[in-house]
């Protein structure tokens, strides 16, 4: 897709790197103002969010992420152990430390799987 057809929420390959765009802005740069579109992107295994700029006809590559659901079995220092509600697999994921905060053991979660690298999304 081309950089002016991204949307919202959308997964992209960055930098070798899954990104999702958290929010979208056109900006005109230079003196005959030509327009870029400017993406706000937060990496998946790591926190903060990442300003890129292209130009509107830029190729960008998208993503399919698969979410899950688990349940939480332990907290762990900076990650949290989890269950696959499905296949019964057990594994530690990634988790923001807010999000870290909220959660307690047993608790129902979705979490991402990309290449191995699993997070946790959301409770």
């Amino acid at each position: 897709m081309e950089a002016k057809e991204a949307n919202i929420g959308q997964w992209i390959l960055f930098q070798n790197e899954p990104y999702q765009i958290k929010r979208k802005e056109n900006v005109a740069f230079g003196t005959h103002s030509h327009s870029k579109t400017k993406l706000f992107l937060k990496p998946l295994s790591k926190g903060g969010v990442k300003e890129a700029i292209f130009s509107h006809t830029d190729r960008l590559e998208e993503v399919e992420i698969v979410k899950k659901t688990g349940n939480v079995i332990a907290k762990l220092q900076n990650k949290v152990q989890i269950m696959d509600t499905v296949s019964y697999e057990t594994f530690d994921a990634d988790v923001d430390k807010e999000l870290l905060n909220t959660i307690k053991e047993g608790d129902e979660v979705i979490f991402i799987n990309y290449n191995g690298v699993k997070v946790l999304e959301k409770k």
